[in-house]
C-alpha cells in the first residue's frame, strides 16, 4: 500500500472484518487494520468498521449518525478521501432492502433504498458494490454517480448465484430505468 501510494496510485481498502478469522491470528486486529486504513484513499466500511478502528462506539441509525462515524474516520485517517458503505435490511430470506452512500470530507452522497425481491444469492454483493464504486471513480465520475453505480451492481448481483457477476452497461442502464430483472 505504501509503495502504491508512493507511486501515485490511489488505494482502496475493504473493511469486511470477520472476528472469528482474526481471533485465530491476532488479539489486536484494530492495531493492524489501522495501519492499513492509514494508507487508503477509499475505505469500504461502515460505522461498525470505524468503531473497531477507532475503539469508539458509533451508531449507524440515520444519516446524521453515519456521518458522525465518517467524520471521525476522516479525522483519524488524513489520507482518506471517500468512505463508501451499504446498509441492508432483510424483510425475509428472499426480499432485502439495500441502500448505499459515499461520504467525502465535505458531504455525503446517498442512494435511495431499493427493495430487492426474489433474492437468489447475496454472496458477492459487497464486491459488486465495490466494483461499481471503483469503476465510477476511476472513470472520473463524481461520488453520487459512483455510489449509484455501486448500488445498481450490488442489487443486480442478488439475481445470480455464486460470488461473481458480469453485468455490463446495458444492465446498469436498464436497472436505472427501473428494471430489476435484466440480462447481462
Amino acid at each position: 500500500m505504501r509503495a502504491a501510494r508512493a507511486g501515485g496510485v490511489l488505494v482502496s481498502y475493504d473493511g469486511n472484518f470477520r472476528p472469528q478469522l482474526w481471533a485465530r491470528w491476532s488479539d489486536a486486529p484494530g492495531r493492524v487494520l489501522r495501519m492499513l486504513v492509514a494508507e487508503a484513499d477509499l475505505l469500504f466500511g461502515n460505522h461498525r468498521d470505524l468503531s473497531l478502528l477507532l475503539e469508539k462506539p458509533f451508531s449507524g441509525d440515520g444519516p446524521g449518525r453515519t456521518r458522525e462515524a465518517a467524520n471521525a474516520g476522516f479525522a483519524a485517517f488524513p489520507n482518506l478521501r471517500w468512505i463508501a458503505s451499504t446498509a441492508r435490511q432483510t424483510a425475509c430470506v428472499d426480499e432485502h432492502r439495500l441502500s448505499a452512500r459515499i461520504d467525502t470530507l465535505a458531504e455525503a452522497f446517498e442512494v435511495t433504498e431499493r427493495t430487492i425481491p426474489g433474492v437468489v444469492d447475496r454472496i458477492g454483493t459487497g464486491d459488486a458494490f465495490a466494483a461499481g464504486v471503483l469503476h465510477g471513480l476511476m472513470k472520473g465520475q463524481d461520488a453520487q454517480a459512483a455510489v449509484d453505480q455501486g448500488l445498481a451492481l450490488a442489487c443486480l448481483k442478488h439475481s445470480v448465484p455464486g460470488d461473481m457477476t458480469l453485468f455490463g452497461p446495458n444492465a446498469l442502464e436498464a436497472f436505472h430505468l427501473g428494471g430489476m430483472d435484466v440480462r447481462r
